[in-house]
């Protein structure tokens, strides 16, 4: 299914993965917001739609605020400026852009661009999350301890075999998360769509996925796949919140399995979630990518 040129769009299909990733491989893209993956398992919530502009493919998505906004253009080319004008002709900003997008342009100075700290992924050391050496790991070797001391497990690649039970788990997940910290959780129920279209379209998309199954029932699960050559990163994970331990073991076997030879993995932005920032830096990132919004001067 072709893509078409503006001013004309195409909601995100399955069938523009190929289309789509000839734009979004035209260079190397260091964040995690442009997989076509990551775009397809939010595009229910994102309304996302497809367009053409000049030498760029130009993702529209719809904001929690409901606004328009053109997600950063993929691609490569000498007309980057007169893309984003025309951008910001239609929409309100252009959003979740990178540093080289940003350098592409030949006259920033007619733009207005701010950094988001909200959306800044967060880099890890790989090696650093699945040893987890020294004093600034105590607490999460603890928790692993604790769970390999009180639990009998295994870790399992993720297979058709697992998806129901990983959905009935995503389901608790929510549950628990809706009772107990809703303030910190906005948008819980379009986040369960997204998981839900991750797990029943994983192979498809191209998404390696892993389970820790303890006394017979999964009690987390993770997806994930190749961002560049050495580095992964995780789109969704997800753990039973009353087993101790969980969170930290499927966070440390997944890595392990699936990406052992990735130096680093980008576990994506904290939204601004407060509770999430703190969980996020509590692994102690190598590394904040910053992403940055685009606005008429």
């Amino acid at each position: 299914m072709s893509i078409p040129y503006y001013p004309d769009f195409v909601p995100l299909k399955i069938e523009h993965k190929n289309d789509f990733e000839k734009y979004y491989f035209a260079r190397p893209i260091f964040i995690s917001d442009h997989t076509f993956a990551n775009y397809y398992i939010w595009k229910n919530i994102d309304k996302t739609q497809l367009t053409i502009i000049g030498d760029f493919l130009c993702p529209l998505v719809v904001g929690p605020d409901k606004n328009e906004y053109f997600m950063m253009p993929l691609g490569i080319g000498e007309n980057s400026d007169e893309v984003l004008n025309i951008c910001l002709s239609h929409s309100k900003a252009v959003i979740r852009a990178d540093e080289q997008f940003i350098s592409f342009l030949k006259e920033p100075e007619n733009f207005v661009i701010k950094e988001d700290r909200d959306q800044f992924d967060y880099l890890y050391s790989s090696r650093d999350l699945i040893e987890l050496k020294g004093r600034k790991y105590d607490a999460k070797r603890n928790h692993i301890n604790y769970f390999v001391k009180n639990n009998d497990f295994k870790y399992e690649k993720m297979d058709k075999s697992h998806i129901d039970e990983c959905l009935k788990l995503n389901e608790i997940w929510c549950k628990t998360k809706k009772t107990t910290i809703t303030d910190e959780y906005p948008l819980i129920e379009c986040e369960a769509n997204a998981v839900e279209i991750a797990l029943k379209n994983k192979d498809i998309l191209g998404l390696k996925g892993g389970v820790i199954i303890s006394n017979s029932k999964i009690v987390g699960f993770s997806l994930g796949e190749k961002l560049t050559s050495n580095t992964a990163v995780v789109h969704i994970e997800k753990s039973d919140p009353l087993i101790r331990g969980a969170a930290q073991i499927i966070n440390r076997e997944f890595l392990k399995n699936s990406f052992p030879d990735c130096e680093y993995v980008n576990r994506e932005q904290d939204m601004g979630h407060l509770g999430l920032r703190k969980a996020k830096m509590s692994y102690h990132p190598a590394k904040l990518i910053r992403k940055y919004n685009i606005f008429k001067k």
